[in-house]
């Protein structure tokens, strides 16, 4: 079993009443993370998920409808720096000195170092992005200006932020997160676009635009084409035009990637025919019928194109597969 000590996860759902709300006040709150939380609606019920990265610790949770405020310890203040936005709206608010972020999928950058109070009167889904100081400031040397200025939802790197992580979310809780260069990246990414969002210098801006904002384009692309696979209208210019940009950027993403847009379009419709042909659900649909449900106008090319990948014709392996199955 994957065990991951940069992996911490905490649920209500399996400790009694009596002792819920006490815990999560003492071992949540106070303990971990150096608040005070009031219920609003009964009882404190919350399911987190928190990573943590090189300089970077990223929250993922529901919580029931509460009132956060930070402790007033001095001795457990932090210099860092932190992102809050919920991904749907929802009915809640964060304020800081005097200015309040509405839960509506815009965000800004608040102070660790300074009180901050929360609160929901539902549910509230929302991701959180600590970022150290010492991480955050060559990057952001403005870093106090730019505090509880509002980022809007529809802010570009914000978006692609939100979309990073979502997809990155599965990869993180796999061995691939072991590697110290892996998490690095993923870290350098998250705080090139937490720096883009938020705003910077001219110089900073660039080094963070060709790294984390390339990344996240990138990324955000891969997903758009999975998801239009069967399309035949799935073409560069589609994409450029579903993102706002120059076929030839979208080229450049892939070519930095070590392959091109044509190149990952039939990998990967070829691999959704694979997993298609060996489906026991797909088994009464005709070769020819997935081929083209995978976004193939000429059989010949698909025929092709799928032995010289996977050593076997379509015939073959659905053959292979409706043989294996018991009567």
């Amino acid at each position: 079993m994957f065990k991951d000590p940069a992996l911490i996860r905490f649920s209500t759902l399996e400790i009694t009443d009596p002792q819920r709300d006490e815990l999560v006040r003492e071992v949540v709150g106070r303990a971990f993370l150096n608040v005070e939380f009031t219920p609003l609606d009964g009882s404190l019920h919350m399911e987190t998920e928190t990573r943590l990265l090189p300089g970077v610790t990223v929250t993922d949770a529901r919580v029931a409808p509460h009132r956060l405020e930070t402790s007033h310890d001095p001795s457990r203040d932090s210099d860092d720096f932190v992102l809050l936005w919920s991904p749907s709206p929802a009915k809640g608010f964060a304020e800081q000195f005097g200015k309040v972020v509405h839960a509506d999928g815009s965000t800004a950058l608040m102070s660790c170092a300074d009180r901050v109070t929360c609160e929901t009167h539902e549910t509230f889904h929302h991701v959180t992005v600590k970022l150290q100081r010492s991480v955050l400031l060559p990057l952001l040397p403005n870093a106090e200006a730019a505090l509880m200025q509002v980022i809007p939802a529809d802010n570009e790197a914000l978006r692609l932020l939100t979309s990073y992580l979502a997809s990155h979310r599965q990869l993180m809780n796999t061995e691939a997160v072991r590697d110290p260069r892996f998490a690095q990246t993923v870290a350098t990414h998250i705080t090139d676009l937490a720096v883009l969002a938020v705003g910077t210098n001219r110089d900073a801006a660039e080094l963070a635009s060709a790294r984390g904002l390339r990344a996240a384009r990138l990324d955000a692309v891969k997903r758009w084409i999975l998801t239009h696979l069967g399309s035949p209208e799935l073409n560069v210019e589609a994409a450029a035009r579903a993102f706002g940009l120059h076929p030839r950027s979208i080229q450049m993403l892939f070519a930095d990637d070590g392959t091109t847009f044509t190149s990952f379009v039939l990998r990967e419709r070829l691999a959704l025919a694979y997993r298609c042909l060996s489906a026991p659900l797909s088994a009464q649909r005709s070769v020819s019928e997935i081929a083209f449900s995978c976004g193939f106008s000429d059989l010949s090319y698909f025929n092709r194109s799928f032995r010289k990948i996977y050593g076997e014709t379509p015939t073959d392996v659905r053959h292979r597969f409706l043989s294996a199955r018991p009567h």
